[in-house]
């Protein structure tokens, strides 16, 4: 029996946010999002209700490295083959589901701990839930990559950030009111149930094709093993093992290297610069709030809810105008905006507590940080060769991060040392490197095409 098909205009049937491939995004980018609160600012509040001391729920936000140094085994999800599962559901897919079941079972083992009593092992199953998390973020950067041509590749990432912050906003507001209504045990329990959105999404989702060469035989890995192995021995430059080290590490690295040649490492210095404002001052923004007088449930409503729901208008928005607007100069733009938002924080430090004023800075703060994480993913994409789809995206978004989750594991010290105005000034200052390289990759841009 044929599956009954809705008609649809050709407008909409067109219109590229109605696209199966861009669709499926909003489950995936879901299935993403949810864990990442409950390991970070939502772990916080749980463990500042169980009497844990303001320093060590700073270390803690270290956990969130976990996502910034995912490339060092990007390369194994790149290259490992899951026994059984994989030639049942195709390989990103059984990574995926790998992902997600570990996920559930971390959670619940979370809600089960008593942090006042056993903080280290709450810290633990942590730690794991933001392994699978972050291994779960490369499959799905690869997937969303490998599923969709160029003309769709800005509107799915615009979608994958829409469900990421809807997950957001439910581990975020969400988890804070059903610990209100009940307790923080049943409120990750419930984190945990809603994991069924993701696999539903990956229930709906075709494994992708990507692009496979047997090992070793791509000529640009014979010319590294050359390079390599010119004075080794033959048996040596065929193992099976080196071959793999080769196609996992190297090759990635090299033919990045190869394409952008010095300007590479300017594009990886951008990268890495470019939401470095945004990180450190995300850190301290929710213990910001509190110490303003805001209460767990105004923070709750306009920080979690309406901030993230400005966020995923602006994820749409900066996927929408990377793909018809010169994306160089989209990204120009974000960095200056991203830094006038910080600039908004240190003026409202020195304000006494106003809710209209946080309404404000947060519509600002959070569109702006949505539209450049939008125009940046869509950015991201476009750097990637799609032969070696996860190891390369790993690494961009690995670096997006890294720098400013260190400094960030810093900034309740910092804010201590300095008080809000000084740091939040701080935070804006440090959005400035990524302007100046920002200019300098729209010069080489201009004089490739004067040739």
């Amino acid at each position: 029996m044929n599956n009954p098909k809705i008609a649809l205009s050709p407008k909409i049937k067109n219109f590229v946010y109605f696209q199966p491939e861009v669709l499926r995004m909003l489950l995936l980018g879901f299935s993403a999002g949810l864990p990442l609160l409950l390991v970070l600012g939502t772990l916080s509040l749980l463990l500042k209700d169980a009497g844990v001391s303001r320093s060590d729920i700073g270390y803690a936000s270290w956990i969130g490295l976990a996502y910034s140094i995912k490339v060092l085994w990007a390369p194994l999800v790149d290259n490992i083959k899951l026994p059984f599962v994989e030639s049942l559901f195709g390989k990103r897919r059984s990574w995926l589901l790998l992902c997600q079941i570990g996920i559930c079972f971390c959670l619940v083992s979370i809600s089960y701990i008593d942090a006042s009593l056993h903080l280290e092992k709450v810290i633990i199953f942590a730690l794991v839930t933001a392994f699978f998390s972050a291994t779960q973020d490369i499959v799905i950067d690869a997937f969303r990559v490998e599923s969709n041509e160029d003309k769709t590749q800005g509107a799915a990432a615009g979608m994958y950030i829409m469900g990421y912050r809807l997950a957001m906003i439910l581990a975020g507001a969400g988890a804070l009111y059903l610990a209100d209504a009940g307790s923080w045990e049943f409120s990750y329990q419930i984190m945990a149930l809603c994991m069924a959105i993701g696999l539903i999404g990956w229930l709906l989702s075709p494994e992708p094709e990507h692009k496979t060469v047997a090992v070793g035989n791509s000529e640009l890995e014979k010319r590294i093993s050359n390079k390599l192995f010119s004075n080794s021995s033959h048996s040596l430059k065929d193992n099976q093992f080196v071959k793999i080290i080769i196609r996992s590490i190297f090759s990635p690295i090299v033919d990045f290297l190869l394409r952008f040649k010095w300007w590479g490492i300017v594009i990886i210095a951008f990268i890495a610069t470019f939401r470095l404002s945004d990180i450190v001052m995300g850190v301290m923004a929710g213990v910001f709030y509190r110490d303003l007088g805001f209460t767990n449930s105004e923070i709750a409503t306009i920080s979690k809810l309406y901030g993230l729901i400005m966020t995923i208008v602006g994820a749409l928005l900066g996927g929408y105008f990377a793909n018809k607007l010169h994306i160089l100069r989209c990204l120009f733009t974000a960095s200056v905006l991203v830094i006038l938002t910080n600039l908004l924080f240190t003026y409202m430090a020195g304000e006494p507590k106003s809710t209209n004023l946080l309404i404000a800075v947060i519509s600002m703060d959070n569109l702006v940080g949505g539209f450049a994480l939008g125009v940046l993913m869509t950015y991201l994409a476009s750097l990637v060769n799609k032969e070696f789809t996860a190891t390369q995206y790993a690494l961009y978004t690995s670096l997006m991060t890294l720098f400013g989750k260190i400094l960030g594991g810093f900034s309740g010290a910092d804010v201590d040392a300095w008080g809000y105005e000084l740091f939040f000034t701080y935070s804006a200052i440090l959005g400035v490197p990524a302007l100046l390289i920002n200019i300098a990759l729209m010069y080489r841009e201009k004089m490739l095409n004067k040739k």
